[in-house]
């Protein structure tokens, strides 16, 4: 009796094994992608807390039209905002040169908006008001 597997069973097994990865593989992109939105999403919830609690402590809203880097240093300087959120596209943390997810923030004196921008920064994903 001879032991090992024959070639039409380790083909068959490979086979399997491809029309398996066939189905798994373009998941995962998808699911990546998914990610990265909801983790931008986090982190433009994250900036409205911080612009809340910036609020809170000056009774008024940074004013101006900021990227997310920008705003992080208006709010650092409160200590609204410990440490910048990284950006999931980039990993790093967001700055005014952004496109990949870019955050932007306009404010005035009691009222604001944050925009979420898509991967591609066109499209706009999220956009968070005055609570």
């Amino acid at each position: 009796m001879r032991q090992g597997f024959t070639l039409i069973e380790m083909l068959l097994v490979l086979s399997i094994m491809i029309l398996l990865g066939s189905f798994v593989i373009p998941n995962i992109k998808r699911f990546q992608t998914r990610s990265y939105q909801m983790a931008s999403e986090v982190n433009a919830r994250t900036f409205q807390s911080a612009v809340e609690n910036y609020y809170i402590e000056a009774s008024t809203y940074p004013s101006g039209s900021l990227s997310a880097g920008d705003l992080y240093d208006a709010l650092k300087a409160d200590d609204s905002l410990n440490s910048c959120p990284l950006n999931p596209y980039t990993k790093a943390p967001y700055a005014s040169t952004d496109t990949k997810g870019k955050i932007l923030y306009v404010g005035a004196v009691d009222d604001y908006t944050i925009t979420l921008y898509d991967q591609a920064g066109q499209g706009v994903q999220l956009t968070l008001h005055k609570i």
